[in-house]
C-alpha cells in the first residue's frame, strides 16, 4: 500500500476552535495582507512574493464576495474531503486554457502559514472565512516524500512536521496556479 506524508501547518485545532470561537494570533504577522492582491471575483488572491495565485476558499467553503462560508458551519471540520486520488482528479478538472489549478507543494502551502496564529494560523484579511476555525484541517499537496508516495499537509497546533498517512483518507485541498506572466 502506498503511504503519504503529513506536514503540520497550523490552521489550528477544530474542537478547540470552536470553543474559542475566534483566532488568537501572538505577536505580528508573517506576512503581511499588502503582499496579496485579490484577482477577479476576489474568490483568487496573488501573493505578490511568490508569484502563485491561490483559492481562497478551501474545496467545499463558498466564496460570498467577501468572505469563505462554510457549507456546514456547524460541523467540526467542515467540507467535503478527498482521497489523494480524488484530489488529483479534483485539480486536474480545474485546469483550462487560462487556469492551470493544481495541489500546492508542501513548501507552497507553508508560506500561507501564520506561525503566532491559532483559530485558524491563516491571515484572515487575506483569507476571509466564516467560522474561521473552518479552514482548519488536513490538506494534500503534491510534494513527494522520500521512498513513502505523496505528501499530505495538515494543519493542526502550531507544529511543521511530517507524518505517513495512507492516500485513500480523506483530506481538504485547497489549489494553487502560477500567476500569468503579464501579472509577474
Amino acid at each position: 500500500m502506498q503511504r503519504c506524508c503529513l506536514v503540520l501547518v497550523c490552521l489550528t485545532l477544530p474542537l478547540a476552535a470552536a470553543r474559542a470561537g475566534e483566532q488568537r494570533c501572538d505577536g505580528p504577522l508573517k506576512r503581511d495582507a499588502a503582499d496579496f492582491e485579490a484577482v477577479g471575483d476576489g474568490s483568487q488572491v496573488l501573493d505578490r512574493k511568490t508569484r502563485l495565485i491561490w483559492m481562497r476558499c478551501i474545496e467545499g467553503q463558498v466564496w460570498t464576495g467577501t468572505v469563505c462560508r462554510a457549507s456546514d458551519p456547524q460541523a467540526v471540520n467542515p467540507g467535503p474531503k478527498l482521497s489523494y486520488g480524488g484530489a488529483v482528479r479534483f485539480a486536474a478538472s480545474r485546469v483550462s486554457t487560462q487556469e492551470s489549478w493544481r495541489m500546492p507543494t508542501k513548501k507552497e502551502l507553508l508560506t500561507l502559514r501564520e506561525p503566532g496564529c491559532r483559530n485558524p494560523s491563516l491571515n484572515l484579511t487575506v483569507f476571509p472565512t466564516e467560522p474561521a476555525w473552518s479552514s482548519d484541517g488536513m490538506f494534500w499537496s503534491s510534494t513527494p516524500q522520500e521512498k513513502v508516495g505523496r505528501a499530505l499537509v495538515s494543519a493542526i497546533g502550531t507544529s511543521d512536521s511530517w507524518s505517513d498517512t495512507s492516500p485513500a483518507k480523506m483530506h481538504h485541498v485547497r489549489l494553487v496556479r502560477p500567476a500569468p506572466a503579464e501579472t509577474r
